[in-house]
């Protein structure tokens, strides 16, 4: 039995009416409810609706298939890939070459530029150029994991339009720049080595000439400070080592050997004082004389004094020598 809607409120309606006017008329509280329960059984009876057969064959319900979703295909972002920039460095007289893959992403979306690509590959090599000018050349490894590092964070551009990125960066120096800094590091090291070669040298020079061959007699305690115990070779060396402290201190080299000592000529008070002296030994030369004639014996001459030199003086006479000297 299927009710109307209409009908279903029709009779709510009249129960509700049969009620209020149960209250007004006074009758016992049960009255309405019998009242509207017999209602209620005559409109069932009255809209009573015979029920439609059902058809005997029901027809089989096809099982649906299992769905196979595909599997989700994630996109990247668009990319562009930059080879061989060159970059300045913190030395003028070389560059990095610069190699990276370029990654955005669209940050307005009503952007009407044409290529946000060149826009991207713009703003990250901006950003490159600003790190490598501080770079020192002689650090390449640690300077290509900085720029890694600073240049895979996400940036905006300069109008914010995308927000770029960088993956495998690559810094580095060129072949001939690589080859001419180790050619300079070469003539640094080179160049510091004979530095210190020269400052050891003048200390060297300066030792040997302002303590070593002050004097001679700084030469020659230096010499058994080298040498203890050699006393007489140290005094064999007295005149070389005189010499080399003369050559040191830039004075005249004086050698006292026999071979190279001029005799001093005498002076005039000299060879006066010779002169005398053979005029005091003529006379007793010839009182030797005469006996030795009477005896049959050669007189001996009579020596005189040393002369300057340790020589004895000569028996023949010097008259010659003596005018020699008076004459000048």
């Amino acid at each position: 039995m299927k009710l109307h809607r209409n009908s279903l409120l029709t009779a709510a309606a009249i129960v509700l009416v049969l009620y209020v006017v149960s209250l007004i008329v006074g009758l016992p509280t049960w009255a309405p409810v019998v009242m509207a329960i017999v209602l209620l059984v005559l409109l069932a009876v009255v809209w009573k609706q015979p029920e439609v057969p059902k058809a005997a064959v029901q027809v089989a319900q096809a099982v649906p298939a299992p769905v196979v979703l595909p599997d989700p295909v994630f996109t990247g972002p668009p990319t562009r890939t930059v080879v061989d920039v060159r970059l300045p460095s913190a030395s003028a007289d070389f560059q990095f070459s610069f190699s990276a893959i370029v990654q955005w992403s669209t940050v307005l979306s009503g952007s009407r530029h044409a290529d946000l690509g060149a826009v991207a590959v713009d703003a990250l090599l901006k950003r490159a150029r600003a790190l490598a000018v501080g770079l020192q050349v002689t650090e390449e490894a640690l300077n290509q994991q900085h720029l890694a590092a600073i240049l895979g964070e996400p940036a905006l551009d300069d109008k914010g339009q995308v927000r770029c990125w960088a993956t495998e960066v690559r810094l580095r120096l060129p072949e001939a720049d690589h080859k001419h800094l180790q050619h300079l590091a070469a003539l640094h090291r080179l160049e510091q080595t004979t530095l210190i070669e020269r400052r050891m040298e003048q200390d060297k020079r300066a030792y040997l000439k302002d303590d070593v061959f002050a004097t001679p007699g700084s030469a020659a305690v230096w010499w058994l400070a080298n040498h203890p115990g050699d006393v007489e070779n140290a005094v064999g060396l007295l005149g070389t080592l005189g010499e080399l402290s003369a050559a040191a201190n830039d004075l005249p080299a004086r050698r006292e050997s026999t071979e190279t000592v001029e005799q001093v000529k005498p002076t005039r008070a000299e060879l006066e004082f010779t002169a005398a002296v053979d005029d005091l030994r003529a006379p007793n030369a010839a009182a030797l004389e005469r006996p030795a004639k009477a005896n049959g014996t050669t007189p001996r001459a009579v020596e005189g004094p040393p002369s300057r030199n340790g020589a004895k003086p000569a028996d023949e006479p010097r008259d010659e020598y003596r005018e020699q000297f008076y004459s000048e």
